[in-house]
């Protein structure tokens, strides 16, 4: 895992979604550099939340694509 970094984003076309990258990436420096237990749980909880809302976003995408075909 690149350190300086949490995500890329480099190749995301939306400017909203560019700009929250970039702040994400920033809060897991600073959490990084200064070991901020605040920061650290913070990230960890956002980890899960996403992490259980995984299936969601999959099948989301899965339906928008299938009718984006037909």
């Amino acid at each position: 895992m690149n350190n300086r970094r949490l995500l890329d984003e480099g190749d995301i076309d939306s400017a909203v979604l560019r700009e929250a990258t970039l702040k994400l990436n920033f809060i897991w420096r600073l959490a990084f550099t200064y070991k901020a237990p605040e920061l650290l749980e913070w990230l960890d909880d956002l980890t899960e939340e996403l992490t259980l809302r995984r299936d969601f976003v999959q099948t989301t995408l899965k339906s928008r694509r299938a009718s984006a075909v037909a």
